[in-house]
């Protein structure tokens, strides 16, 4: 067997396609992980929310809020402390995305063209008017004289920003009644009572009751979901290019030749595994060079920990392109359903974006993928859990007798044929 294997690797070293995608997908991934940034949209950090300031009422709120929140267009006509305090207190909530406008300029009735206008074409969950003489109409407990609001969407989340808003203004209420109508003091003094209140501390409970992952940690993972994404790539691809020399031999009876010989189809398909193993160590080995010409690369994780989990993704994407393009046969109609089967399962495995915010049924499908797993083992290693280390052994190892079972009885069903 050792003599397949060398021959096969012999050949395989020869393939321009196979070699640029044992170098090039590394090297993306590297430049992905070298790339500074902060992803929001994976944030958990809904406390540090504030409010955002438009240019004018007529940018579009949907552009410049959070999407994942409840939009709400604010046009605030009266621009003092107290409206300021009030829409600090709705963003703060964490379910709302507050989007404010200054229209101190406009007219009440050119503030309701704007916003007819508006629930056409902005997709805010609702728009909101504070009125010109918005502190004294609160103060004197007048508040349809305070605002307007105005239904732009059949969003539930809408119900709650209301029932937060009235209960923002019952604590106005509350401290009035003995710090009187003094604006400056009402405030200092709702601060003074927010900052006794004991402070939130977020759990996640996937983690062993560990602190959610901090700003720094999500950026860590979701660079690490994008460079999972580019690597899989990879790794199918260069088992595709196992699988083509397989199809090229049995077309040219190499293998019947080798049948010919003491081994037998066991040994031959298992030394084209080998090879699926020695493409998942080498394209392994090409990512941390290229990791280690990066000064101060930082992945959230040890250096070893993160190249073993690529090196078993690897494993198990390489020898399932591999079985699939040797059952399908054909080298043109495995590339397409190599290609296929990487966007579906980056797409459902939740590379790209967050999928908290999905159906259930969805989130479930996305299980099925092995980058889920794998992503989830990233958060484990990142927040410092050993439990990744047995799991990913167990992940690893289910899915390759799943990909042999069924890759052997789809051989079998093609040998019959």
């Amino acid at each position: 067997m050792i003599a397949l294997v060398k021959v096969s690797l012999k050949l395989l070293l020869r393939n321009k396609g196979f070699l640029f995608f044992l170098l090039m997908t590394p090297i993306l991934s590297t430049v992905v992980l070298s790339i500074k940034m902060d992803y929001s949209s994976y944030s958990n950090e809904y406390e540090n929310r504030t409010v955002l300031e438009l240019k004018d009422p007529t940018e579009k709120a949907v552009y410049k809020g959070d999407t994942f929140a409840c939009i709400i267009k604010v046009y605030d006509a009266s621009q003092s402390e107290l409206s300021e305090y009030v829409l600090d207190q709705m963003a703060k909530t964490g379910m709302f995305s507050v989007c404010r406008a200054d229209v101190s300029h406009l007219s009440e009735e050119k503030v309701d063209e704007i916003a007819k206008k508006d629930a056409f074409d902005d997709r805010a969950g609702m728009l909101l008017y504070l009125k010109e003489d918005f502190d004294r109409a609160v103060l004197d407990g007048r508040y349809e004289q305070a605002l307007r609001l105005y239904d732009v969407s059949d969003d539930e989340r809408v119900e709650l920003f209301v029932k937060e808003l009235t209960d923002v203004f019952a604590k106005i209420e509350q401290v009035q009644s003995f710090a009187g109508d003094d604006i400056s003091m009402i405030l200092k003094t709702l601060t003074e009572i927010q900052d006794q209140l004991p402070e939130k501390k977020r759990v996640n409970f996937s983690g062993k009751e560990s602190a959610q992952l901090t700003q720094t940690q999500i950026n860590h993972y979701t660079q690490i979901g994008y460079a999972f994404s580019i690597l899989t790539l990879g790794f199918l691809f260069c088992g595709v290019c196992v699988a083509h020399s397989v199809i090229e031999e049995q077309n040219n009876k190499v293998f019947t030749r080798v049948m010919l010989t003491k081994r037998t189809a066991g040994d031959y398909f298992a030394s084209k595994f080998v090879i699926a193993l020695i493409v998942s160590v080498l394209q392994t080995l090409v990512l941390g060079m290229c990791l280690m010409f990066v000064p101060g690369m930082d992945v959230g994780m040890s250096m070893g920990s993160f190249l073993l989990i690529i090196f078993l993704l690897g494993l198990i994407f390489s020898t399932l392109s591999l079985l699939l393009g040797v059952v399908i046969g054909d080298v043109m109609s495995s590339n397409y359903a190599v290609f296929a089967i990487w966007s579906i399962s980056a797409l459902l495995a939740g590379l790209y974006f967050p999928l908290e915010d999905t159906t259930k049924t969805l989130q479930k499908i996305s299980y099925l993928m092995p980058q889920k797993w794998f992503m989830d083992i990233s958060e484990l290693l990142i927040i410092g859990d050993k439990s990744a280390y047995p799991m990913v052994l167990c992940v690893t190892v289910a899915y390759l007798i799943v990909i042999l079972s069924v890759g052997g009885v789809g051989l079998k069903m093609k040998r019959y044929e």
